[in-house]
């Protein structure tokens, strides 16, 4: 399982590397790709975007942007990442100026409404363009909405970006190249809200490539494969997505959880293995029980009814977590945390020990993994305080 929190960051490295490499004016579109990746990390206080974005911003008010019809892209990019003002107004007159020019045009096989690339960076400011010509543009790509997955890809995406929710979901076939494959997951992760069945399915398919991408500068090491800048850049947008929040591998070192279970489950559930994590943190609670008790001959949910359910004899209790047993609130507590215990054998060990890993009961998350881990040192701590 890949540790997306560190794939970020390696993905990162590999947008720096390419940054250093590439110029705005000689390479445009390879620039607004870039500036686009490094906005997912957010604009404010964050000093690589705003290098990023000013160089492209240069670009996009210089006489050169805007003489060429491939610079439809670079301008929209620039366009959906900046604030209205001055140079919004310019950037955004150069833009529609091409689209307006190659609206009317015959749309050869060098038009930039053939290229999905530039249709999908045009549909990013759809919300400017007139009505009449949003539908115009909508005939165009349907059209053209067949072909190689990546292309079909980036022309619904466009549709979607539009506001024409009616397409064919692309699903996987196996036959994908990395590029097509990386295009897709970028597709399920940021448009999730509305087709979420295949997406773990995309990010094992991906799993299986990820050790032969070349994310530095393309070279012709042919034991690696090469990808553009554009798919370097949907890719830390799909990981981005798919990795919001906090890193878990950070909560993980600072929530106090039990010391027995980070000793046993940290190594596991760095590299992203969280069932076994899991699996052997009930295994330690299963051995305290034991040796608390001392009952060796029963072991997890048996070992909690037989040492801790029987709250009408709290004599025969071999774990007691609070002194007001005759009293209902202590009843509550020891019956509820009995529950929680067994619960965690039921729920959490159970099926991990007779299911493969890759059965759906038992796939984790990082966050699912961690509330378990928490929820198992919450009980053995209760477990060491109990009276015994």
């Amino acid at each position: 399982m890949i540790n997306l929190y560190q794939y970020k960051e390696d993905l990162k490295k590999a947008i720096f590397k390419r940054l250093e490499k590439i110029d705005p004016f000689k390479h445009p579109t390879d620039w607004a790709w870039i500036t686009y990746a490094l906005s997912h990390d957010g604009r404010s206080n964050n000093p690589i975007f705003k290098y990023s974005f000013e160089a492209l911003e240069k670009w996009a008010l210089s006489s050169n942007a805007g003489n060429q019809e491939r610079h439809l892209a670079p301008l929209c990019i620039y366009i959906n990442l900046t604030k209205k003002g001055e140079s919004f107004a310019e950037a955004k007159k150069k833009a529609l100026s091409i689209f307006n020019e190659v609206l009317e045009k015959e749309i050869s096989k060098f038009s930039p409404l053939n290229d999905p690339e530039q249709v999908f960076c045009l549909s990013l400011i759809s919300k400017y363009i007139p009505q009449n010509k949003r539908e115009k543009l909508t005939k165009i790509i349907l059209k053209r909405i067949k072909g190689r997955l990546l292309r079909s890809i980036l022309y619904k995406a466009s549709l979607l970006e539009i506001g024409n929710n009616k397409i064919d979901w692309p699903v996987l076939n196996g036959n994908e190249s990395p590029e097509d494959l990386i295009t897709l997951l970028w597709f399920y992760e940021r448009y999730r809200e509305k087709h979420e069945e295949e997406l773990a399915d995309v990010w094992k398919s991906f799993e299986n490539i990820k050790p032969v991408l070349n994310l530095n500068i393309p070279d012709e090491d042919e034991d690696l494969i090469n990808i553009s800048n554009r798919s370097l850049s949907l890719l830390y947008e799909a990981v981005s997505l798919e990795t919001h929040g906090y890193d878990p591998n950070m909560i993980f070192d600072v929530y106090p959880i039990h010391p027995r279970i980070r000793n046993i489950s940290e190594k596991y559930f760095k590299n992203g293995n969280y069932v076994i994590a899991v699996d052997q943190a009930t295994k330690v609670l299963n051995e305290l029980l034991q040796e608390k008790t001392g009952i060796k001959n029963k072991t997890e949910a048996d070992l909690v009814q037989a040492t801790m359910k029987e709250i009408s004899h709290p004599r025969r209790l071999k774990i007691k977590f609070n002194d007001f047993l005759d009293e209902p609130s202590g009843k509550n507590e020891q019956s509820g945390l009995a529950l929680i215990a067994e619960g965690i054998f039921k729920a959490f060990r159970n099926p991990k020990g007779h299911k493969p890993e890759d059965h759906p009961i038992v796939q984790l998350d990082a966050y699912e993994a961690l509330d378990q881990l928490i929820a198992i040192s919450y009980i053995m701590k209760r477990i060491e305080k109990a009276e015994n």
